[in-house]
């Protein structure tokens, strides 16, 4: 029994010991005074785990005693464990030591730093409880001792009331407090001596903030004279629009160590731009709320960039030099000079230096003007020249309506490829050009002595003739009419055929009599609109277009119903500048709200709901359906929600594309291109990000179709408040194809 009892203790201590092992702590310490106020002190380590096999576990203590500025201390730590070692002493700071599960018999180095004292009285706005809890925390970066830099450490404060005090090491450090619900207060470089206390003025402020830093992408500048922008996400077409928009744009200046700050910012996406003369520009889009600080990170700003083009043949087909225009990726309504805009070298070469890294569109023309490449390339620094090789292709053909010859002209562009040009027939119809590109061509059509632009479809394709022959055949149906006021006078109008059913939209112009002539009309049944403002709009009118000349119709203008609609903020302010889209069935129209949120919109006979959707910066996206009716409110609001739901749709690059529609508010269902791309004259999809096309929308629940016309495959998505949601139809879409 006593052998049984002795080997269970031998057992016992073996296993003791293989369980544990003894983890050596160096200490050095930063006073260097003859007197220094650091010098005895105590580890504290407590297991960073929880469960059952962590909650017997008591606090390990161990004492240090600095000599000749180092100390030494043992742990018997469970390396299976992970440990925080707390270094302790009066008059000492530190930062806690990290010791990872896994270590067995390590050895740790660690600094000590007199201690001191930093405190205030918080400054409140009149009827603000002063915070419970401060978040205080500090880094350093000692250049001088080898090893001591202090990362961002959590301090040991109390507070009471508006009171507060802090232990912070008595050497240059950068100091963040933080409350919650209120905006951060940075401290940069703050020294205190050791033993000493320093009093700060802390003014606190309620509401949310931005920060972060800039970086230049070559480290050994300094990121000085940095301006940092904070913009609301949303659209601007006209100078005036832009006056205002940037009215709500903030600009601040960086430090000299890079970080910068916009307090009190209102809930919303905004976008971050750092720009510095001499550098590229640099962006991040936020998204703010809950009253809190978000991290814009650091925004690296990239050096100046050169774009080069070589161009093979290096002339074009007709001995001349080729032109090359790089323009912004954006188009504002009122077009922008272009960044650059010459002509090739002899040899095909072309160049443009300081230009700044990012997305630009870069068109390639001919020496007649017929455009050979319209693309759009991201310029960086350092990368090779972009290439292209260029094909052409000699194109004759004869364009008739019906049976006829019809002169006209002629203005071609490649549908899925680069290249267009305008051309036009002789008496006879007939034409000739070179093309730049084989493939399908939209071309709208100008018959000669008629206002009337016609379009159709082309395809070029190349054969071993060398000489393609394209015909385009125009429907000949024809359709004759007089627009009249309410009176039964003639009225000089504008006459449209509306699109829908795959048709393309076709216009002409009434005459002085009122008399109209459309050509070139398919057969079927078609709508048709006449406007003459301010005498009025006669609203959709169905007609059926049969071969040939049809009978004559009559389309009576009529006064519109006008109404406004006021776009305000959750808090009741007028939202000026906004996007609002409004959909009729046939046509989207566009306007943007005033300085007092108001848009004016006019409505004509046969409309009786619109489709509105409303981009404002820094708020949720509104999608809603309009009821017109005769008792309707002539001056609707409609208030715009606080707090959005981020949608991330990846998208195929080609139709069809997928729908989106709210279930709620009996809104029919739309393209998300036709939706969210940018108003008329705007950049081209601001919206599309790395990660897909992002759309800060109203919560809620929403249908999404991987097809637009195929209902059927449509499911439902709820989206909810501050929350990012992404959904792949791309992924869907290979899915179906497999079937």
């Amino acid at each position: 029994m006593r052998g049984f009892v002795i080997f269970a203790l031998l057992a016992a201590a073996f296993e003791s010991h293989a369980s544990t092992g003894v983890t050596h702590i160096q200490l050095f310490s930063v006073d260097k005074s003859a007197q220094p106020l650091c010098r005895v002190g105590s580890l504290r380590a407590i297991p960073r785990c929880s469960g059952s096999g962590c909650g017997d576990l008591a606090p390990l203590t161990a004492e240090w005693t600095f000599r000749g500025g180092s100390a030494e201390a043992q742990l018997a730590l469970r390396p299976e464990l992970a440990w925080e070692v707390s270094i302790e002493g009066k008059g000492c700071w530190a930062p806690p030591l990290i010791i990872a599960g896994g270590n067995n018999g390590e050895t740790r180095t660690a600094f000590v730093w007199p201690a001191a004292t930093i405190a205030g009285v918080f400054t409140m706005q009149k009827g603000e409880t002063p915070p419970k809890e401060l978040q205080a925390t500090i880094e350093a970066d000692d250049a001088v001792t080898l090893g001591a830099a202090i990362p961002q450490t959590s301090l040991d404060c109390y507070i009471e009331d508006t009171k507060w005090r802090c232990s912070v090491p008595a050497t240059k450090v950068d100091v963040r407090l933080a409350a919650d619900g209120f905006v951060p207060r940075y401290f940069w470089g703050l020294e205190v001596p050791a033993g000493k206390k320093k009093t700060l003025g802390v003014a606190l402020a309620r509401g949310a903030s931005v920060s972060g830093r800039v970086a230049l992408s070559d480290r050994h500048a300094l990121p000085e004279e940095v301006a940092v922008e904070l913009r609301p996400v949303g659209f601007a077409r006209m100078p005036a629009d832009e006056r205002r928009f940037s009215a709500r744009s903030r600009t601040t200046a960086a430090s000299k160590r890079g970080f910068f700050q916009f307090p009190s910012v209102e809930d919303g996406a905004y976008d971050v731009v750092a720009a510095k003369k001499g550098w590229s520009r640099a962006t991040r889009r936020v998204r703010v709320g809950s009253a809190k600080e978000t991290d814009a990170g650091v925004l690296t700003l990239p050096a100046l960039a050169r774009a080069e083009v070589i161009i093979d043949p290096a002339l074009d087909t007709k001995g001349r030099r080729w032109r090359v225009v790089l323009d912004r990726d954006a188009i504002p309504m009122q077009p922008l000079p272009p960044l650059a805009d010459k002509q090739a070298s002899l040899d095909g070469t072309w160049r443009a230096d300081a230009v700044e890294a990012g997305k630009y569109r870069l068109n390639i023309l001919d020496g007649g003007g017929v455009a050979y490449e319209r693309l759009s390339v991201n310029i960086q620094p350092g990368e090779p020249p972009l290439r292209f090789h260029m094909d052409s292709l000699l194109v004759h053909g004869l364009v008739h309506l019906g049976r006829e010859p019809l002169a006209a002209a002629l203005h071609f562009v490649n549908s899925k490829a680069p290249g267009d040009l305008d051309l036009t027939t002789d008496e006879n119809g007939v034409f000739a050009g070179t093309f730049p590109a084989a493939g399908q061509y939209s071309v709208e059509i100008s018959p000669k002595g008629s206002a009337q632009r016609l379009h159709m479809r082309v395809e070029v394709k190349p054969n071993p003739d060398g000489i393609v022959n394209v015909d385009i055949e125009v429907p000949g149906g024809v359709v004759n009419g007089k627009v009249v006021d309410e009176t039964g006078a003639p009225v000089a109008a504008y006459v449209q055929i509306l699109p829908g059913g795959g048709r393309w939209p076709m216009s002409t112009t009434a005459a002085e009599d009122g008399a109209f002539r459309l050509i070139g009309v398919d057969r079927g049944d078609i709508v048709l609109n006449a406007r003459a403002l301010p005498i009025g709009e006669s609203g959709p009118v169905p007609f059926t277009v049969g071969d040939g000349t049809s009978e004559p119709v009559t389309l009576t203008l009529h006064p519109r119903r006008e109404f406004t609609l006021w776009i305000v903020s959750p808090s009741g302010q007028p939202v000026a500048g906004a996007v609002v889209r409004f959909n009729d069935g046939h046509y989207s129209r566009e306007e943007i709200t005033g300085p007092g949120g108001d848009v004016h919109y006019a409505v004509p006979r046969g409309i009786d709901s619109l489709d509105v959707i409303v981009a404002a910066a820094g708020f949720p996206i509104r999608i809603m359906n309009l009821l017109i009716s005769a008792d309707m409110e002539p001056n609707p609001q409609e208030v715009l929600g606080g707090i959005s739901a981020l949608l991330i749709a990846k998208v195929a690059g080609a139709p069809p594309w997928p729908a989106l529609r709210p279930m709620q508010g009996n809104v029919n269902s739309h393209l998300l291109p036709e939706l969210f791309a940018s108003p008329m004259g705007g950049p081209s999809f601001p919206n599309r990000t790395p990660r897909g096309y992002e759309f800060e929308l109203d919560p809620g629940v929403y249908l999404l179709c991987p097809e637009s016309r195929s209902p059927e495959k449509c499911f439902q998505r709820t989206l909810a408040p501050g929350t990012e949601t992404i959904v792949d139809f791309t992924s869907l879409r290979d899915e179906e194809a497999k079937k």
